[in-house]
C-alpha cells in the first residue's frame, strides 16, 4: 500500500467576475441567449484556428503534426457538441409544441 496523505478541502477561492460564481454565491445575471452566444462564438474560434493550423501545415509554415490534429480535433469536438445541443433544444421546443394546452 502506498503512503498517500489526502489534505483537508478548504473554501473553495471566490472567482472573478464574468460568468463566474463570486463571493455572493450567486452566479451573474446573464441571459440563455448569451450564453449560447458565447458558446458559438468560442466553436467559431475552434473552427478558425483549425483553419489557421491546417493552412500553416499546408503551407509548410510548421511540420508539427500534432498540434495542427490536436487543434482539427478540438474544432470537431467542439462543433459535434454545438450539434448535439441544437438537437437537445429543437427536440424540447417539438416536445414543448406537441404538449396539450
Amino acid at each position: 500500500m502506498s503512503n498517500l496523505r489526502v489534505a483537508g478541502v478548504g473554501a473553495p477561492p471566490p472567482i472573478v467576475p464574468g460568468g463566474t460564481i463570486g463571493l455572493s454565491g450567486r452566479a451573474p445575471a446573464t441571459s440563455f441567449g448569451d450564453a449560447l452566444q458565447q458558446a458559438l462564438g468560442q466553436v467559431n474560434e475552434l473552427q478558425q484556428s483549425a483553419d489557421r493550423a491546417a493552412q500553416d501545415f499546408s503551407l509548410g509554415k510548421t511540420r508539427d503534426v500534432a498540434t495542427t490534429l490536436i487543434a482539427i480535433e478540438k474544432a470537431n469536438v467542439g462543433f459535434q457538441l454545438a450539434l448535439q445541443i441544437r438537437n437537445k433544444l429543437l427536440e424540447a421546443y417539438q416536445e414543448i409544441m406537441r404538449t396539450p394546452l
